[in-house]
């Protein structure tokens, strides 16, 4: 196995074509996967939040308050609000908000980014990683596309890169181990 980045890449901008980036950028064959990180993905779809678009209702300002009360720190619930309207599930709640995507990825806080974003307060996942990848692959000559998202590991140290979307490969769960 060979890895290697896509070299010189922009500051990507909402609508940006990311198959023709790619391309541009690197020589791909058929049997090549090509992994997008979901930030890049977000960006070009324009996935872009403010706090204040989120008004805090009553279970934010609770799990704001919750959170600041356990940490020490000031919790913004609007960002609370925001990571309840892009869960399906709220797995727990403390010491941080672990959530269940719409597209069944557990991780912190929604997978929100707020730190990527300039010009915003947030960034949001892909609304549908699936068919972004799907999307990016119709483009690029390799055949297989995989949105990736950074996922810290709840009480574990590190970070790890998993799969919230793909095309033209089968994912699959394995519960052993």
């Amino acid at each position: 196995m060979e890895l290697f980045p896509v070299p010189d890449v922009p500051e990507i901008r909402e609508g940006d074509d990311l198959a023709a980036l790619v391309s541009e950028r690197v020589d791909l064959r058929p049997d090549d996967v090509v992994c997008v990180a979901s930030t890049v993905v977000s960006k070009a779809e324009g996935r872009f939040a403010d706090l204040d678009d989120f008004p805090a209702g009553p279970r934010a300002r609770e799990l704001a308050a919750r959170l600041a009360e356990l940490t020490g720190d000031e919790k913004d619930p609007r960002f609370a609000q925001a990571v309840l309207e892009e869960s399906v599930d709220l797995v727990m709640s403390e010491p941080f908000l672990l959530t269940e995507t719409r597209f069944g990825h557990v991780g912190v806080n929604a997978g929100i980014d707020r730190s990527n974003v300039p010009d915003h307060d947030l960034l949001l996942l892909p609304k549908r990683p699936s068919e972004s990848a799907e999307r990016i692959r119709a483009g690029v000559d390799a055949d297989r596309v995989v949105v990736t998202d950074t996922c810290g590991r709840p009480f574990r140290h590190g970070q790890r890169g998993v799969a919230i979307g793909w095309a033209g490969l089968s994912a699959s769960r394995d519960w052993r181990g």
